[in-house]
């Protein structure tokens, strides 16, 4: 317990552990306090780690709680065996340190007040040949005590390792349940990367690699973002629940500037690397797919946008003009599906590249249809001209949607 709150106090498990060393190597405390201290520590040190996830995202949230959740769990079963524990690393030490660090305690308190203020103060030279081989032994002491202490830190935390990696799955769940999204909310709506690091992989391949992967998680957030807009579209504008589509809608646009900016800087410092060709049109087919795709939630996102001025123009859609886009969207579907998979697939054969301009071809076929019958159906009044605007509106963006898609698709073809 004390280790635990004076490293919440002082908020550096380093500085504490220091702090604890120090104690113990002028015997203030014995060794197995000292030990216990250092217990304590390991459990305080995750306290920061979770004060500081408090205003992130669930992911951060979640990594602190998995951290304070192993080291307790750490604690737990090292204090069944602590004694044990304790006495094994204590006979260890002797074997590189000559005496054992739990005799350091015994050892200050057979000293006298003064003799302990000499050899603690006063250099070798100034002491009487019996003091002198006193400091010379308390040293040896001092120093086994560091390493002893040192050394029940380290093995502590292997074998803590060593047995709970077993256990990562069910940490995860425990993670998941106790620690979930705000309600209305989900697990990807928090801006993060899920393969790409603050740094850069140790290998450029690795770092390519790890690009192309954040590429398929960022065509997903996307893919879902157009899900959201085809619920919005069959909602009616009273309903709640458009609003809140609109809203998560408008959060996964700004997610997706946010990764197209994250990715685009960690491959021009790639790019900085030394590549081979082979590498360099990889890098660029890379960066070229991320534009495209960020220009797909742009469509998605303005369609979003076409469907709430219709909701402030109280307007509702016809049902032939419901029917009309649904239609698009099935193509729209195809076409995201197709370059999903393409894309994990990470290459283009000549027959997936003519079925995808197939896709695309639909696309511009249903848009040119449609467009020349609100023309017919404007004629014929079937519904209002600002309808018919909002639904040509609507149309244009999916059309411009599976232009950007092909955009993708054809990146790939050069790897």
């Amino acid at each position: 317990m004390v280790g635990t709150v004076l490293t919440i106090i002082v908020q550096s498990s380093s500085a504490t552990v220091a702090l604890t060393l120090i104690m113990a190597a002028q015997g203030w405390i014995d060794f197995p306090s000292a030990a216990a201290m250092i217990l304590g520590e390991n459990i305080g040190t995750t306290i920061t780690a979770n004060l500081a996830a408090i205003p992130a995202n669930l992911s951060a949230k979640r990594t602190a709680f998995a951290h304070f959740m192993f080291n307790v769990m750490g604690v737990i079963w090292m204090l069944i065996i602590f004694k044990h524990f304790v006495q094994m690393v204590d006979n260890l030490v002797p074997g590189f340190a000559s005496v054992h660090p739990s005799g350091i305690t015994t050892f200050v308190t057979s000293l006298s007040p003064d003799e302990y203020t000499q050899i603690s103060t006063l250099s070798r030279s100034e002491l009487t040949p019996e003091l002198a081989a006193l400091q010379d032994k308390y040293h040896t002491y001092q120093s086994a005590t560091s390493y002893g202490l040192s050394l029940f830190h380290t093995l502590f935390n292997i074998c803590n390792v060593t047995l709970m990696i077993w256990f990562v799955k069910l940490y995860e769940k425990i993670c998941l349940t106790l620690i979930r999204p705000k309600k209305g909310e989900e697990e990807d709506e928090e801006f993060i990367l899920q393969y790409i690091s603050t740094g850069l992989a140790s290998t450029d391949e690795l770092s390519i690699l790890q690009a192309e992967k954040e590429v398929e998680v960022y065509v997903t957030r996307v893919k879902k973002m157009f899900g959201f807009v085809k619920k919005m579209t069959n909602l009616k504008n009273s309903d709640k629940k458009f609003l809140k589509l609109y809203n998560r809608t408008e959060k996964y646009e700004d997610i997706s500037d946010r990764m197209e900016v994250e990715i685009g800087s960690y491959l021009s410092k790639v790019a900085e690397g030394k590549l081979s060709h082979l590498s360099k049109e990889r890098v660029r087919s890379i960066l070229r797919a991320v534009t495209e795709i960020e220009s797909i939630a742009d469509s998605a996102c303005n369609i979003a946008r076409h469907l709430k001025r219709k909701m402030e123009a109280e307007t509702e859609f016809e049902e032939y003009i419901l029917e009309s886009i649904n239609s698009m969207y099935e193509l729209m579907d195809k076409a995201l599906e197709n370059m999903q998979n393409l894309l994990k697939n990470k290459k283009v054969t000549e027959s997936d590249l003519a079925n995808s301009k197939h896709i695309e071809n639909s696309i511009n076929e249903k848009r040119n249809l449609l467009k020349q019958e609100n023309v017919e159906n404007l004629n014929l009044k079937r519904y209002s001209y600002q309808n018919g605007v909002f639904y040509i509106d609507i149309i244009s963006d999916c059309e411009r949607m599976g232009d950007y898609i092909i955009n993708v698709i054809e990146s790939l073809e050069k790897k």
